[in-house]
């Protein structure tokens, strides 16, 4: 009993953190395009290794991208991840730099049946909206200057549900049933010098839906002497998701504050507006080849569905469909090493490389990073993982803006086989 009020007090405190965490953990103008930056499953010892995943799984860890994989854990897994990012944005003749981070996932999972059936839940992003940009000009027929201001937050989050089933000694089957939740807002600020006041034209749609997805993994052992090939797929299937929207003009002061007479909304245009937007189907593709508790080789490539994206309105606004492909793997010099803590360290790397379905000025936005990281274990099987990637996205060709960027994860895996074991004594 102490156990199980120790796990209930633990997974509190944690989500008590969200408040001070969960932040926007990325920023970018592309993300003004569509429902935003497009999140990934991927947990922190993923994202070392490119963000690999969906064929190759371990016993410390949870699988996050394949829930087919999670049958690999046979003790109670808490999982909690930190993200920050150090952006660089430049144009042919502007830079800036930006800083964000935040609280990026909490998942726990235990096993149902020792060996056969596993389950999991947890919170994760689904897609992050976060960008600010300013558009000077004049007024038409006047020399008064006006300046615009375009900006946007929020995203759409989940909170999962997944279980993992052995069907026989090589496959295993997966379901993730998820609550697709958050709002977000975009807003255009127009301010006429010489003027008081603001006048601002605010967009918010928040989501409310059911989303399913599916697993299956496949292993045969090489020559009896632990080298297995692996095989996994993912399908997460699309449709339109429930999306309420309201849209209003606001009039504020200088300092960015609303001005309402009887503090009333003013101008409210639509509210409470049900509607819906259509969200792509994804399908995972990954083979890896490995030795138990030693080290691991993959490839995964995920192919998104982004020209089925409408809109609100139901229109399609261009996008194109996404490509990602992995190859990233992990050594590990001695697991079992007692005398020495360096061989008991994983070792990570891996290259990402996406073909994101942004369209800007006819131009295709193309993604590539260089991943890495370690695992360091610690007491009662626990670990605590390091990742790290260096990337570029977009360029400055036509006018565009190119993103350089540097990531750095911190997640820490809590592992206990005590948890739902009786005591005898106390």
């Amino acid at each position: 009993m102490q156990r199980v009020s120790k796990f209930i007090i633990l997974v509190l405190v944690s989500l008590s953190l969200t408040n001070y965490l969960s932040g926007q953990n990325t920023y970018s103008p592309y993300s003004v395009i569509g429902v935003g930056d497009i999140a990934t499953m991927s947990l922190t010892h993923n994202r070392a290794m490119g963000g690999l995943g969906i064929s190759n799984g371990d016993a410390f860890h949870l699988n996050n991208k394949n829930p087919a994989l999670l049958t690999y854990n046979r003790v109670v897994v808490f999982e909690a991840g930190i993200v920050t990012e150090q952006k660089s944005l430049k144009t042919t003749d502007l830079s800036q730099d930006n800083f964000t981070g935040g609280l990026n996932y909490l998942v726990i999972g235990f096993p149902a049946i020792r060996d056969k059936w596993t389950i999991s839940f947890g919170l994760m992003p689904v897609t992050t909206v976060n960008y600010q940009s300013n558009e000077l000009g004049f007024i038409s027929g006047g020399t008064s200057q006006l300046v615009t201001t375009f900006e946007g937050t929020g995203g759409i989050s989940q909170a999962y549900f997944a279980t993992g089933l052995k069907i026989t000694d090589r496959l295993s089957l997966g379901l993730r049933t998820s609550y697709i939740f958050g709002s977000i807002r975009k807003e255009t600020v127009f301010f006429v010098e010489e003027t008081s006041f603001q006048t601002a034209a605010v967009e918010r749609n928040s989501f409310s839906d059911i989303a399913l997805g599916l697993g299956a993994a496949y292993s045969v052992e090489l020559k009896k002497d632990e080298n297995y090939l692996n095989f996994g797929i993912t399908y997460d299937i699309g449709g339109d998701r429930n999306v309420s929207r309201l849209e209003r003009l606001e009039r504020r002061d200088l300092s960015n504050d609303l001005i309402s007479p009887d503090d009333t909304i003013p101008y409210l245009i639509t509210d409470n507006i049900k509607g819906s937007i259509k969200l792509p189907s994804t399908v995972g593709l990954g083979v890896s080849f490995e030795k138990r508790f030693k080290w691991t080789i993959g490839v995964d490539l995920t192919l998104g569905q982004w020209s089925d994206y409408r809109d609100f309105s139901g229109a399609s606004i261009g996008l194109k469909n996404q490509t990602d492909f992995i190859i990233g793997g992990s050594w590990t010099p001695d697991l079992f090493a007692t005398s020495n803590y360096l061989k008991r360290i994983t070792y990570r790397a891996g290259i990402n490389y996406k073909q994101t379905p942004y369209v800007a000025n006819n131009q295709d936005i193309n993604d590539f990073g260089i991943n890495f990281g370690v695992t360091l274990p610690l007491r009662n099987l626990s670990r605590l993982n390091l990742g790290f990637e260096i990337g570029q996205r977009g360029t400055t060709d036509n006018n565009l803006i190119q993103e350089n960027y540097f990531k750095a994860f911190l997640g820490i895996t809590v592992n206990d086989n005590k948890w739902f074991i009786r005591r005898k004594f106390d």
